[in-house]
């Protein structure tokens, strides 16, 4: 079979490529990066309005950016896919560990594709492109020495955990660096890093020697050698500063073409053997809408031309190795550089006048006690680990080793009591390293730098910074003997928030305190699960929480065994609704927890459901409602049939409140055809279908028309999803070919996406559909916007 056109989007060896010694190495990279957003109570996302119609913003940016990338359009002079490119196999990137993490969980179809681009790079150029990242986005330089090592073992883990093979090289946050930084670096065997021009101060020239730069940029087009203050060296890359900016901020990936043109204007300029730069990777359709757009065309040029071949470092500097010395700027009061404070690192720790806006006359003063509150907290927390580690496990285990080998819990590899089960069987002490384990997560995600880089201390990232460390005290006052939360409330008062009425760190803090313990809102969630869902729709998993049993003891009462995956803590939990009969929701919790005496008691009224619960349980209610059985389907079409002969050339609305008892049973057949699976039913229900079509669009109103738009949307999203997992045949073919005549003669048009990026793999002959001849698969190819079809 031949697939046409002939799609050059492919992985082409660079040795098959003509004129190779006349092609300048380019390298972009692209450094992929979300905080860490999870309520440490729960482990889950709360609701985030701003990010509407995705319900937080890791959904959004997934959706612009992550996945975009790992299928990129590229389309014909008549906006037909010619191909769908995986980007991150000729891109240089990192990504954060919290954020694969949770792609990993949620998305795991886009992880895959990152991890397949990184071996297909590594079989292409016998380097993969993907590099480490510190963990979760710490400022090194402003760490202790061990938790910089913690955070450097963290990142170099979890990346040789996910992509089966260890880093080159690491992406240091916000591109901060000292000399400390760069000994544990040179200790722990990372290769390279990637720094801002700017950082450099001087570098050494083989046959002039030192040169000063005074305030020019150092050269991009070469590695240079980095010294640390024990004499331990690690390459660096000095990224080209105007391509960075460009991308960045000049929208140089509005036009593929404009910004080929801009490279060869480089390349003839300065004659570089290498020409590279670095930015965030959100740029890439995120920050600029269909930036991966412009990257897949690049891509494609690159490949068809003879001016560039794209690589990535570690390739570079096996052929290209490092042997002149640069040397950076100190920073102030010598605590090292970065790439997005002119001062240093200072905008992480003082008010040093690095912002992004606010309001005229805001300051940033709140950095430095925010920064000394966390401090203080984390010498208390390190103290009582060394000490409550060595009491369980004697002086087997080395407390700091226990915490490096916790990586692969940090990042959700392993699960907490596999992984403490290599330590001890005894359930008490598991339960205690949990605790203490968990604590130190907290205390370094505290440090997150997200939480100083903004104008306000009243905004999201301080405040879910301040959370992680209320989190890591609520862990960690069982084994001290100081008020560990007094304390840092004091200190955190001393953190004013511009706003006079947002108070300071103490304000904030008191508020989050206000938010439902994880285990009281897991329980509220399963009691409310168990009484609103259908039992098909039971759950017994919200976030970090398991439901291990659940029993109604009458119409007042549930009692529920809940069991914490994270700390191994086990809770027995009572759930009272004294009006079980009346529509106000109102639950007292009992929570005794396991091994203790005590037991709390939680009065919970309607305001205190999170709202991304509340989108659970209604959707939950949303599946009992509009589940049809065939024989009722048959009924409601037959009636809505009626309905429309008997309504013709009527001059007024039949029945008012039977065209909306019509309506509003019309639209829960079409959600019914969906909610276990459109296949079944489809050969059989498909005239039904169509028939209840023709009555919305006669007699619907916009909202319900959108409805009907939005529910097609999501549905083909679940079957592209449906389809990456459980492959392409006949049947689905069949069903999407036909389901999509129908739509489309009634105006609507669905988003294909998902259905593009799951059907590509099979009309360019990179898999075999499990059934299907070719004319039906060119058929769907058409259907779905592609010009590729097989011969």
């Amino acid at each position: 079979m031949v697939v046409r056109p002939l799609v050059s989007m492919v992985y082409c060896p660079s040795y098959m490529k003509t004129n190779k010694r006349d092609k300048t190495s380019l390298i972009l990279h692209g450094h992929f990066y979300q905080p860490p957003r999870e309520n440490p109570q729960t482990g889950l996302i709360g609701k985030q309005l701003t990010a509407s119609p995705f319900p937080d913003w890791n959904e959004r940016i997934h959706a612009d950016c992550y996945k975009a990338n790992s299928l990129s359009r590229y389309l014909s002079g008549v906006r037909r896919i010619l191909s769908l490119t995986n980007n991150y196999a000729y891109l240089s990137f990192n990504f954060g560990p919290t954020l694969l993490s949770w792609m990993e969980k949620y998305h795991r179809n886009t992880y895959r594709l990152i991890l397949e681009a990184d071996k297909q790079s590594k079989e292409r150029l016998g380097f993969g492109n993907a590099i480490a990242q510190a963990y979760n986005h710490t400022i090194l330089p402003l760490c202790t020495e061990e938790d910089a090592r913690v955070q450097i073992r963290w990142g170099l883990e979890d990346f040789a955990q996910r992509f089966s093979r260890k880093a080159d090289g690491i992406w240091l946050p916000e591109t901060a660096i000292s000399p400390m930084v760069i000994d544990i670096l040179a200790e722990e065997g990372v290769s390279y890093v990637i720094l801002s021009p700017w950082q450099c101060r001087a570098i050494e020239d083989k046959e002039k020697g030192r040169i000063d730069l005074e305030g020019r940029g150092a050269p991009y087009d070469r590695p240079f050698l980095l010294q640390g203050s024990k004499g331990k060296t690690i390459s660096a890359f000095f990224y080209n500063p105007q391509l960075a900016e460009g991308i960045s901020f000049g929208h140089y990936l509005r036009d593929a073409d404009s910004l080929y043109q801009r490279l060869v204007a480089i390349k003839q300029e300065d004659k570089p053997s290498l020409l590279h730069t670095a930015t965030d990777g959100e740029i890439y359709g995120h920050h600029e809408p269909y930036g991966d757009m412009a990257l897949s065309a690049l891509i494609k040029k690159v490949e068809e031309r003879d001016d560039f071949t794209f690589t990535n470092y570690a390739t570079y500097l096996k052929d290209h190795p490092a042997t002149e010395l640069a040397y950076l700027h100190d920073g102030e009061e010598a605590k090292g550089t970065s790439w997005s404070c002119i001062h240093g690192v200072s905008r992480w720790y003082k008010d040093c006048g690095c912002h992004t806006g606010g309001e005229e006359g805001w300051n940033q003063k709140w950095r430095t006690p925010l920064r000394l509150a966390f401090d203080n907290l984390s010498k208390e927390i390190d103290a009582i680990f060394t000490n409550e580690v060595t009491k369980a496990l004697g002086n087997a285990i080395d407390p700091k080793e226990l915490l490096y080998q916790s990586s692969v819990v940090v990042s959700h590899l392993k699960d907490m009591d596999s992984f403490l089960s290599s330590y001890t069987n005894d359930a008490e002490t598991k339960h205690t390293l949990a605790m203490l384990l968990e604590g130190q997560k907290y205390k370094h995600f505290s440090y997150t730098s997200c939480g100083w880089f903004f104008n306000d201390l009243a905004g999201l990232e301080p405040k879910q910074n301040i959370a992680y460390a209320l989190m890591a005290v609520d862990l960690y006052n069982p084994f001290s003997k100081k008020d560990l939360l007094g304390q840092l409330l004091e200190d955190l008062d001393k953190a004013k928030a511009n706003r006079k009425q947002d108070g300071s760190g103490k304000t904030l803090a008191k508020e989050i305190l206000k938010n439902l313990p994880g285990e009281v809102e897991a329980a509220l969630f399963f009691a409310l699960n168990r009484r609103i869902a259908r039992k098909q729709d039971y759950a017994d998993t919200y976030g970090w929480f398991q439901l291990e049993s659940y029993t109604e003891e009458n119409e007042h009462a549930d009692k529920l065994l809940v069991t914490n995956t994270e700390t191994l803590a086990q809770f027995i939990c009572t759930a009272r609704d004294p009006n079980p009969k009346q529509a106000t929701l109102e639950y007292i919790m009992e929570i005794h927890e396991r091994g203790t005496d005590t037991v709390k008691t939680t009065k919970i009224g309607h305001n205190q459901i999170p709202l991304r619960m509340r989108d659970q349980l209604f959707d939950q209610i949303d599946r009992s409602v509009c589940t049809l059985d065939y024989e009722a389907l048959r009924r409601l079409s037959k009636d809505v049939f009626h309905y429309a002969t008997l309504a013709k050339n009527v001059p007024y609305l039949p029945m008012g409140s039977l065209y909306e008892e019509l309506i509003g049973c019309s639209l829960s057949s079409i959600k019914s055809l969906f909610i276990y699976g459109s296949l079944d039913k489809w050969d059989e229900y498909k005239q039904d279908f169509a028939l209840m079509l023709d009555f919305l669009k006669k007699y619907g109103k916009q909202p319900d028309i959108d409805l009907v738009a939005s529910i097609f949307h999501t549905e083909m999203t679940n079957l592209g999803e449906k389809i990456q997992e459980d492959g392409l045949y006949e049947r689905n073919i069949r069903f999407i070919l036909e389901f999509l005549q129908i739509v489309r003669e009634r105006g609507f048009q669905p988003d294909l996406t998902a259905l593009q990026n799951a059907v590509y793999p099979y009309v360019s002959m990179q898999k075999q559909p499990k059934k299907g001849d070719i004319l039906s698969i060119n058929a769907l190819a058409k259907e779905l916007n592609f010009d590729v079809y097989i011969s």
